[in-house]
């Protein structure tokens, strides 16, 4: 084609014309021998037989995947799932009695609505943590820099000051979180002041003879504080100069000789400076150390987008969307809120850029077995990295290349409505809450998420994000084909039909309140159990919080209500819970449609001889035929009963007609 162009423009400057469209004729001459050589190559060698073709590449882009993405985990099979008995429920307490009711959403709102007022402190994000196997809500209490009242050029105002404990399982008896600690003076904390968090975005100068603003006394005296501690850099008076323009602060160029200059005090920016190649999570957590001191938890992620034969995504990071085929949570990064100190520790050596790293900067990074066990035990799954995670095993869970090649095996994440409207629905977001799965003998904080089958709604797999021993761990737990375990959305419509538990919802939704709820589904061994906390929040006050009003809890085929977790499992336990019916929602017409389906991949099998998938494909097809007609039957039933009741109400209304005719006789 660059040689036809060539001879064209050559036979132009000899004015050529009948030469110059020859040449140019070759072009498109190409495009259409080009075309039908492409067309012509794929019926004869490729149409018919194009999985035997791509399985290789196929095969490779499920192994590279998992690996990229570190899901390359074993599908942990489950019989079935019942209903919880009073004995499983003692036996399990520290798992049900820390079921979180409340959600980070809701402390959060609390938070800035009453524990604000004074305008010094601001509460930006939550961290969860299980603290002496309770499970509770760790707040810290960063100074509001944003705030008119804020002075930092006078250095009163430095740092924040301690932590709010909130419980994720109770409330107190008006139905707002409970605070576990709330006070400035808290016995845990043996530091309590954050001179580094996600809030100390200014530059201060600090002095152990200088008195700054500590905290709140009362409402009209403040306590005073002078840092003493290891933090910032003392400077010299050109020094001081320099920075006090570069920084626009006098404050700086005027501080006394025995003063410290604090820089970079925002623990991201701070982690950025040190070693920019890695991504920090938005939503770094505070932890209350076993020295009882408060360290900053920030997860630090290797990607790339160059990592051969895996799956592309796409992530938003910094409110920047960008494409990666690779991410692995390999470093965790722990930052002192008091003196600043910031350590970098490798937690997953098999990461390759990680130890590239590594091996460039030798004093940089340390083992993870040098974590302090007080902080690691803390740690908690990044919720980043477990939302791409949870999306690629939509795709990439166990499957083979001939099933992900159909996409016959494809599931998608759990519906559900926070509202009492069930047809506004949205994925369901991962949530943390305390597990015990059926391969551990002891309880552990999770991150779970539950899965359906593309375009059905009872669940078939959950996935739990644990950490053990400071290293993230990933398990998938799959139901059997033949279990029918109730989804969310499923459970929403069966409460509603329920005239005792939907009437005690309906009760709370009264003028100038609105009703929102939740859902955390609960893995116990291979039981499930499903909490609803239902919140109401008064639309006509300023500053209203969501306050607990009710907490539905089903598992298997019962249901129950009640004002508090406790009075709700109880309920379960006993004779005030309510049986519900799972039903299989298929359709006759739609099984139908998978049947051929089935079929179709039956006879491409044969085509290509592939006798491992024609045996898979014939025991698929069976289990569908055996589902059509438990559904056929099931519908044939319903119709049996609609005409017998037809007849029963034709009988009632002759004999009522023939009396009613008697009496006006």
């Amino acid at each position: 084609m660059i040689i036809s162009v060539f001879m064209a423009i050559r036979f132009f400057k000899k004015e050529n014309s009948r030469k110059v469209i020859k040449a140019l004729a070759i072009v498109p001459t190409y495009l259409v021998v080009l075309f039908v050589v492409m067309v012509g190559y794929r019926l004869i060698f490729i149409e018919g037989s194009e999985l035997d073709k791509e399985k290789s590449n196929i095969s490779a882009n499920i192994d590279f995947t998992k690996t990229a993405y570190n899901v390359k985990i074993d599908e942990k099979e489950l019989n079935s799932t019942g209903t919880i008995t009073a004995d499983e429920a003692e036996k399990n307490e520290d798992v049900i009695n820390n079921i979180p009711i409340i959600t980070e959403d809701v402390v959060l709102s609390n938070l800035k609505q009453t524990q604000t007022s004074t305008g010094y402190y601001t509460y930006n994000q939550v961290g969860v943590a299980n603290y002496k196997n309770k499970l509770m809500y760790v707040s810290a209490r960063e100074i509001n820099s944003k705030n008119t009242t804020y002075n930092s050029e006078a250095n009163e105002y430095t740092h924040g000051y301690g932590a709010i404990q909130v419980s994720a399982s109770e409330t107190d008896e008006n139905g707002n979180i409970k605070y576990l600690s709330k006070d400035f003076e808290s016995k845990d904390i043996k530091e309590p002041r954050i001179y580094y968090g996600m809030e100390t975005n200014s530059i201060i100068n600090v002095s152990e003879n200088k008195d700054e603003f500590d905290y709140p006394k009362t409402t009209s005296q403040n306590e005073t504080y002078k840092y003493n501690g290891d933090g910032g850099i003392s400077l010299g008076r050109l020094d001081k100069a320099i920075l006090s323009v570069k920084e626009k602060k006098l404050s700086i160029l005027f501080s006394s000789k025995d003063s410290k200059i604090l820089l970079n005090r925002n623990i991201r920016d701070r982690a950025k400076k040190i070693m920019p190649y890695l991504l920090y999570d938005e939503e770094p957590y505070l932890v209350i150390g076993e020295d009882s001191n408060l360290y900053w938890v920030l997860d630090a992620y290797t990607v790339c987008n160059e990592y051969p034969y895996s799956q592309k995504t796409k992530i938003t990071y910094e409110n920047d969307s960008r494409e990666i085929n690779y991410i692995r949570n390999s470093v965790k990064v722990i930052v002192d809120a008091f003196n600043g100190d910031i350590n970098f520790y490798i937690t997953d050596k098999t990461d390759p850029m990680a130890m590239v790293y590594n091996n460039m900067y030798e004093n940089l990074f340390k083992e993870a077995s040098e974590i302090p066990e007080g902080i690691s035990k803390h740690f908690s799954y990044s919720k980043f990295l477990y939302s791409i995670q949870s999306e690629i095993l939509t795709m990439y869970h166990d499957v083979s290349p001939d099933v992900l090649y159909r996409g016959n095996d494809v599931w998608q994440i759990a519906s559900y409505s926070n509202l009492t409207n069930t047809t506004a629905k949205s994925r369901m977001k991962p949530y943390y809450t305390m597990v015990k799965t059926t391969d551990s003998n002891k309880s552990k904080l999770g991150l779970v998420t539950v899965y359906n089958i593309y375009e059905k709604e009872s669940i078939n797999a959950y996935l739990v994000g644990t950490v053990e021993n400071g290293e993230n761990k990933l398990s998938l737990y799959k139901f059997s084909n033949d279990s029918s375990v109730i989804g969310p959305m499923q459970l929403d419509k069966l409460i509603e039909q329920d005239d005792t538990i939907s009437s005690e919802i309906s009760s709370l939704n009264v003028t100038g309140t609105k009703i929102t709820k939740e859902m955390v589904i609960v893995p116990i061994n291979e039981t499930l159990i499903y909490v609803i906390p239902i919140y109401q929040t008064s639309l006509n006050e300023t500053n209203s919080v969501p306050i607990l009003k009710k907490v539905v809890i089903a598992s298997g085929n019962k249901v129950a209500i009640g004002d508090t977790l406790a009075e709700a499992l109880k309920n379960l336990l006993s004779n005030s819970s309510v049986s519900i019916e799972v039903e299989d929602t298929d359709t006759v017409e739609g099984l139908i449609e998978q049947i051929i389906k089935a079929n179709n991949n039956l006879t491409e099998s044969n085509n290509s001889n592939d006798w491992s998938q024609i045996g898979t494909d014939i025991q698929e097809l069976q289990r569908l035929i055996k589902q059509l007609e438990v559904v056929s039957q099931n519908e044939k039933d319903k119709e049996n009963e609609n005409i017998d009741s037809n007849n029963v109400v034709t009988e009632d209304s002759e004999s009522n007609n023939i009396n009613n005719q008697n009496i006006l006789n």
